[in-house]
């Protein structure tokens, strides 16, 4: 799988505007300006976040045109979290050749993830919440690899998940590799941060990884309550199963949200 990967036609090179959002992202000090002035070069980003601007949620009965006016409409903070998906979204999954159900179950398993680590990581005050989403979003990377070159991929997840038998051991027992090993290396190819890939390498595994713990330890355990939210995780499960229905809402809004962007008008 892991050559696959490797040779994959379809792996792009992550185009320097996606590659420069995803470094101002990771900037707690990023700045309205530094945002508005990297997206607007990429056009289905940038009309995606007019769409949005323009959604029912938003919009207040003007028409919204201009990208600047719709980000500003938006907000920086809620815009972080918009874009992050956006890229994810379009700079990424829409270029690989996903089936529509198996993207949309990588999806909403990823941002429901993500949304889980932000609340943890708010609660706890450990890191920054814009950074922990961010690389929750992308935790499960390897999976595209594995959802393109295998029919039965999405069945050996659902029967995981129904037996909560561990995914990475039953994909190494039968691939050889995990998705962690494959989201690795394409974390590589695409020069994520190397935080990022620490993550993406070991999000399964329980296991020291030196000064990303605390990150890991959150992304760790808002991926096992996305699956199983009444698995035992301590005082941050606690906090987990509190803000369970604001996760939930939070989840389904931004779902709801990128789904008006993509409405034929």
């Amino acid at each position: 799988m892991l050559t696959k990967a490797k040779t994959l036609r379809v792996l792009p090179t992550l185009s320097t505007v996606v590659d420069r959002v995803f470094e101002v992202l990771n900037d707690k000090n990023a700045s309205f300006r530094e945002l508005v002035d990297i997206v607007r070069y990429d056009q289905a980003i940038s009309s995606k976040i007019i769409s949005i601007a323009n959604s029912a949620y938003y919009s207040r009965g003007v028409k919204i045109m201009s990208l600047q006016r719709a980000m500003i409409i938006i907000g920086l903070e809620e815009l972080k979290y918009i874009v992050t998906c956006l890229v994810f979204l379009e700079g990424i999954l829409r270029k690989l050749a996903l089936r529509d159900d198996d993207l949309m179950a990588l999806w909403r398993h990823s941002v429901y993830v993500a949304y889980a680590a932000k609340v943890l990581s708010t609660n706890t005050l450990v890191e920054e919440p814009e950074k922990v989403f961010t690389i929750a979003l992308v935790h499960d990377i390897g999976k595209v690899i594995l959802y393109m070159y295998l029919d039965d991929y999405r069945h050996l997840i659902n029967g995981c998940d129904g037996k909560r038998k561990d995914l990475c051991s039953e994909e190494r027992a039968r691939f050889g590799i995990d998705h962690q090993e494959i989201g690795y290396y394409m974390s590589m190819k695409w020069r994520f941060p190397s935080e990022f890939g620490k993550i993406i390498r070991c999000h399964h595994e329980d296991k020291p990884v030196g000064e990303c713990e605390a990150l890991l330890n959150i992304i760790r355990k808002a991926d096992l309550f996305a699956d199983f939210p009444d698995t035992d995780l301590g005082t941050d499960g606690l906090i987990l199963l509190r803000e369970k229905e604001r996760i939930d809402k939070e989840a389904e809004r931004i779902n709801a949200l990128l789904g008006s962007a993509y409405e034929k008008k």
